[in-house]
């Protein structure tokens, strides 16, 4: 069985494509799992769907979604943590990262993946992070045990099958940042703020000075302040929405964290997911939103 193709169910463009009624994707994927057939509910079919993926396929998807479940919502909780995905660090891009009192940045290496490049995301996350972490498939362990000798700085948990984590190496907690890094990350609205906290207020400026005013107030300041409001300010600016993220089944949490949608289509989703739908062949129809409307 093919169950690669279940993973597109939880891609940005195929989320976007059901909050507009279209179930091509399922259909396609009706076509190869006939299981698909007796399940009423797009609810039914992405929990199906999910369960299939973390069994014979367990991707990038189900490994974050098991950090947004069992770290966001079972250790901390979105009233006071933030999960970030694809946080760019520099040249690189951290594949999650969870700010509550620390930031903790979690870089994913699934049995598909390469170790190519985790020396040099490590070298980047360490610094501008409170801890990092691989989350990694048992393949990766000896690999990843003799790069631990060498650079003892950030953690290992292994992925389990069961969509649980287990501590292979512990974690420690970076003593040293690089600010001009941690910037880098920041958006205007957050790196201005923080300018605005640090001086009370921004003094009058062209467009084109603001960015690297606000980086010499950031890079001024010392390790432990600089990175107090980078935290502050990330998960103030990048909260998750909550309401939206709490409708979702377990299966779909991530799909709520690390897409862009906007709040008609995050609606539309939500009134949809219950809805029974028909997937019998050539017949693709969701008593959605978009049918109730029209009665």
């Amino acid at each position: 069985m093919d169950y690669k193709i279940l993973s597109k169910l939880f891609t940005s463009a195929d989320i976007s494509r059901v909050a507009q009624g279209d179930l091509s994707t399922i259909k396609t994927i009706q076509e190869s799992f006939t299981k698909f057939a007796s399940l009423k509910t797009l609810a039914d079919i992405y929990d199906e769907a999910y369960k299939l993926l973390c069994a014979h396929y367990p991707n990038e998807y189900v490994v974050k979604n098991t950090i947004a479940n069992n770290i966001l919502l079972g250790t901390h909780s979105m009233n006071t943590a933030s999960m970030l995905s694809e946080l760019r660090v520099g040249p690189k891009k951290a594949d999650c990262v969870i700010i509550n009192g620390q930031s903790t940045c979690y870089e994913i290496k699934t049995q598909f993946d390469s170790l190519k490049r985790l020396p040099e995301q490590l070298a980047a996350y360490t610094r501008a992070f409170d801890k990092t972490v691989v989350v990694t498939h048992e393949k990766h362990l000896k690999a990843l045990f003799k790069l631990h000798e060498e650079m003892p700085n950030f953690g290992i948990k292994l992925a389990n099958q069961n969509g649980s984590f287990s501590d292979v190496r512990a974690t420690p907690i970076n003593e040293s940042f690089d600010i001009h890094l941690m910037y880098q990350s920041l958006r205007k609205d957050e790196y201005t703020n923080i300018a605005k906290t640090v001086l009370g207020d921004l003094p009058d400026m062209p467009n084109t000075q603001i960015y690297n005013f606000c980086k010499d107030v950031f890079c001024n300041l010392s390790e432990d302040r600089a990175n107090e409001l980078f935290k502050k300010n990330l998960k103030h600016y990048r909260k998750n929405d909550k309401k939206f993220i709490d409708s979702l089944p377990r299966s779909m949490k991530n799909l709520g964290i690390s897409y862009k949608i906007n709040s008609k289509q995050k609606n539309s989703v939500i009134d949809s997911l219950w809805d029974e739908v028909s997937l019998h062949k050539g017949d693709m129809n969701v008593l959605s939103i978009f049918e109730r409307q029209a009665e």
